[in-house]
């Protein structure tokens, strides 16, 4: 099935500055990045410790990222999942889901430890948004792998929780990029669907 389809395959041991990046900190996404404290990356000690935690709450969460996505998507039936991920630096942890639909993209926040859906707003249409960020999503309805199938496929391969999915293009071609918790590791899976021209 989907293994298949799936022309290229990349594992990658993620360095813990990398995951700065990939799990994003809530106190900037939140607005609140005026503290220096917060918004200071120089400092290592201070985001290993912010990361540590996030970890530390995201393997005592009942819900898995594979869950959330489920719940999203049957918020608006038909729609797919372009973004997901674990946001614990909030009061109430929860997986922030993107998913598209008919050229509208919906933010919905889930409860890690209820699967509560406790908001969902329109985040922005298709034509709103930058190029490459168009690209992926346009790409996305041309492909026939599926983000619930690229995370199962990198918890498989790197033989862990995934923490976070999301779209990337790569010379042209996209790719489902998973971040899944490994032991004490984070490892980057690149999954690159073939798009399903041939019949």
């Amino acid at each position: 099935g989907a293994m298949r389809r799936i022309i290229l395959f990349t594992l990658m041991l993620l360095s813990w500055s990398s995951l700065a990046h990939a799990v994003p900190d809530a106190s900037t996404a939140g607005g609140q990045a005026s503290d220096p404290q917060t918004s200071s990356s120089n400092d290592p000690a201070l985001s290993q410790e912010t990361i540590d935690r996030e970890l530390d709450r995201f393997r005592r969460t009942e819900v898995s990222l594979h869950q959330a996505l489920r719940i999203a998507e049957k918020i608006h039936p038909g729609s797919k999942t372009a973004d997901i991920s674990f946001e614990g630096g909030l009061d109430v942890p929860v997986y922030k889901v993107r998913t598209l639909q008919s050229g509208q993209i919906w933010e919905s926040d889930i409860d890690c430890s209820t699967a509560k859906v406790l908001n969902s707003v329109l985040f922005s249409t298709v034509q709103g948004l930058n190029e490459s960020d168009r690209n992926s999503l346009t790409a996305l309805d041309t492909v026939s792998l599926k983000m619930s199938d690229a995370i199962r496929i990198a918890e498989r391969s790197a033989a862990g929780k995934a923490i976070s999915g999301g779209l990337m293009t790569k010379d042209g071609k996209l790719a489902f990029v998973v971040v899944v918790v490994s032991g004490k590791d984070l490892k980057q899976v690149t999954l690159e669907p073939t798009s399903p021209r041939r019949r």
